[in-house]
């Protein structure tokens, strides 16, 4: 025990420290986080904003290739229907009165059809690859539909023409089937039956018996060659040589009447094949006797 008889002094007790509490910074907002936070939700926005707006082009591009394909369907139709037509003018637009001028007009106005439908299509397909947005793919789905109408509209008119014209290509044409049908009635399948026509004095009658190894032979005004015969089938292929003109029948069989056309005046003749055997075939060509009379048509 310390005390003043020990001859030391007494310790003063040391007065207590106070405690250091160290405080933390406060934090500070990081506004450049919540900046950048900010701009990635715009830049996700225009990119959603961005693919519906190319959906809805190719949306755009799928109407327009669907009603550039409806309108090539429907030329292409028309223009079958013209195709199947052009048959019935051949045969019959002389006995309509149908001009070479009038024709060439037609056909002339058919080629002026088809370049403005090349000439449409190639410009749908230019525009549709230069024009992306949406106001100005509604405009070209405008125009297109304009011009569908238009040349649907054109269609129109000429299918009725066509229309009216095969109303009387019919008529006409029943008049050359009757005649086609009166002169098969009257065929000699036999020497006998030839003679039975003979009688009848309506026509004149030749005969030949025609083979390959004869290269042409004259019969009556026409001069005929032989090309095939095939004497299971029954059928041959035979050339007739009349006015410097040739004419080639080919695949007709036994019995089968073979017409065509002599002359300005266009008579018509017949060839009719009774027996084919190798490399052989015998029959009669038919004419008419009264040229006047069996006149089809005068040319100028």
């Amino acid at each position: 025990m310390n005390s003043f008889t020990d001859g030391k002094p007494i310790e003063q007790p040391q007065p207590a420290r106070p405690t250091v509490v160290s405080v933390a910074p406060k934090a500070t907002p990081r506004y450049g986080l919540f900046g950048f936070l900010i701009i990635l939700g715009l830049l996700a926005y225009l990119i959603y904003d961005l693919q519906a707006a190319k959906k809805q082009i190719k949306e755009s591009q799928g109407e327009l290739t669907k009603v550039k394909n409806q309108f090539t369907e429907l030329f292409n139709k028309s223009e079958e229907s013209l195709q199947a037509f052009k048959g019935d003018f051949n045969v019959v637009r002389q006995r309509l009165g149908v001009t070479q001028r009038e024709l060439d007009q037609a056909r002339v106005y058919s080629q002026q059809m088809k370049a403005e439908h090349q000439r449409t299509v190639e410009q749908l397909n230019a525009q549709i690859s230069t024009k992306a947005d949406t106001q100005q793919l509604s405009a070209l789905k405008q125009e297109a539909t304009s011009q569908f109408g238009k040349v649907n509209s054109d269609v129109t008119a000429v299918k009725g023409d066509v229309d009216a014209t095969k109303k009387e290509l019919e008529g006409t044409r029943r008049e050359l089937v009757d005649v086609k049908d009166t002169l098969s009635q009257q065929i000699a399948r036999n020497r006998d039956e030839l003679q039975q026509l003979r009688l009848k004095g309506e026509r004149n009658f030749y005969e030949f018996d025609l083979d390959k190894k004869k290269k042409v032979v004259l019969v009556g005004d026409v001069r005929l060659m032989l090309l095939d015969a095939n004497a299971k089938k029954k059928k041959y292929a035979v050339r007739i040589v009349v006015d410097d003109n040739r004419l080639e029948k080919k695949d007709r069989t036994v019995n089968e009447p073979v017409q065509f056309l002599v002359g300005k005046t266009k008579l018509r003749y017949e060839l009719v094949v009774n027996d084919v055997s190798k490399d052989r075939i015998v029959g009669y060509l038919s004419t008419p006797k009264d040229k006047g009379l069996s006149a089809e048509f005068v040319k100028n």
